[in-house]
């Protein structure tokens, strides 16, 4: 095989070797690694209840903080413009930062209610992702290899 396409042959050693690595990775083994308050966590978030508002104590009575959720879709849901049956987890960050609020912060937001800044726009702590999954490797509906980088969160982080 290598000496019909040798210009391709690099290009797919590199997605099945990410094809392994994400193998290894999947998402039942992970599930059995969590805390039980972390799996309870992530079902509940997951249910239909909750989905629709019932069973909540409303925004300020429960501070779900940052957390990393997960959803599978197929890789042309990301509406980056790939056509292909591929289908992964996409992992992202949700969830408020008020707990990481610093009195800096604080000082800032009273300042900025009592006008007593040029600007009222004040940043405030962003549930971000401070670490992301390896690179993604796909094959679309035309035979073309992709790599997707930096596409889908690890460990998320109040910045």
């Amino acid at each position: 095989m290598p000496e019909d396409y040798p210009d391709q042959f690099d290009d797919v050693m590199d997605f099945i070797q990410a094809t392994i690595r994400r193998l290894k990775r999947s998402p039942d083994k992970q599930m059995a690694v969590l805390p039980r308050r972390e799996r309870h966590r992530q079902a509940a978030a997951a249910s239909p209840e909750n989905a629709r508002g019932k069973g909540r104590r409303g925004q300020r009575g429960r501070n779900r903080g940052c957390v990393l959720t997960a959803v599978h879709l197929n890789v042309t849901d990301l509406g980056l413009g790939y056509e292909t049956k591929e289908e992964l987890i996409f992992r992202y960050c949700s969830g408020s930062c008020d707990a990481a609020e610093t009195m800096y912060d604080k000082i800032l937001k009273n300042l900025s209610k009592s006008r007593r800044l040029v600007s009222d726009k004040v940043g405030q702590a962003c549930c971000r992702p401070i670490a992301f999954d390896d690179d993604l490797s796909f094959l679309d509906d035309n035979l073309v290899y992709h790599i997707l980088r930096k596409h889908s969160a690890k460990r998320c982080g109040c910045i």
